[in-house]
């Protein structure tokens, strides 16, 4: 395939995927700009109890195994509960932890979350010296977050995530000092068909060509923003 037909055709599965991933607020029940209310938020403090002792008691996770929770967008946090509940997404750690738990329960922790701040110097960061110095890779991941790899048919991470990593429209999350750790076994897990859980299966056609050294420049680029 040549290098402008595998380009259309990426952008055909990226409309496509952005059709399917406004379908899924269907699986909430809730809007993507939906707000939680003071009452979940105080409920879902006391339930965040038992989850601080990896995800840190504001979001701030105390492993770059666990990803940081706190101020991810309510609506995208409770569908990623409600897919740990269903299978949707698989997780031997999280699919214990929530299966004894309510919708309401995951509506709960979900709204807690989203009202916290990401606070690095509260949690475990990996921006090391040894990666600030790495200054080659970090423009390549940024080079690639920005303009993807038009050779391999990858669009741009931009495109979904917004500038800044910041996430947009509820259903992309923000990415910004997230651990890189985390990130690069998810974007694995993606590629080896492992998680699924993206509407329109997004995240595996922008996987699937990339290589392992690609994959952790981009990663060790989001962990550096914030």
């Amino acid at each position: 395939m040549n290098g402008w037909l595998r380009r259309l055709l990426g952008v055909v599965l990226l409309g496509l995927s952005g059709i399917a991933a406004a379908e899924s607020p269907a699986v909430t029940g809730l809007q993507w700009d939906s707000k939680p209310s003071a009452a979940e938020v105080a409920a879902g403090k006391a339930l965040s109890m038992s989850c601080a002792g990896c995800h840190g008691a504001t979001g701030n996770s105390v492993s770059a195994d666990f990803p940081n929770l706190g101020g991810l967008n309510y609506v995208y946090l409770y569908k990623q509960l409600l897919d740990f509940k269903s299978g949707a997404r698989q997780s031997p750690l999280m699919m214990p932890m929530v299966m004894a738990l309510s919708a309401q329960n995951l509506r709960d922790l979900a709204a807690y979350y989203s009202q916290q701040t990401y606070d690095p110097a509260a949690g475990v960061n990996e921006d090391t010296s040894e990666q600030k110095q790495n200054a080659q890779r970090l423009e390549q991941g940024r080079l690639i977050y920005e303009h993807g790899l038009a050779a391999s048919g990858v669009a741009a991470c931009i495109r979904c995530h917004g500038a800044g990593a910041a996430g947009q429209v509820g259903h992309f999350p923000r990415l910004a000092g997230q651990h890189a750790k985390y990130l690069v076994a998810q974007m694995e897990a993606f590629k080896a068909g492992r998680r699924g859980n993206d509407a329109g299966k997004m995240m595996a056609h922008v996987a699937l060509p990339m290589s392992e050294h690609e994959i952790e420049a981009v990663a060790l680029y989001l962990q550096s923003l914030r």
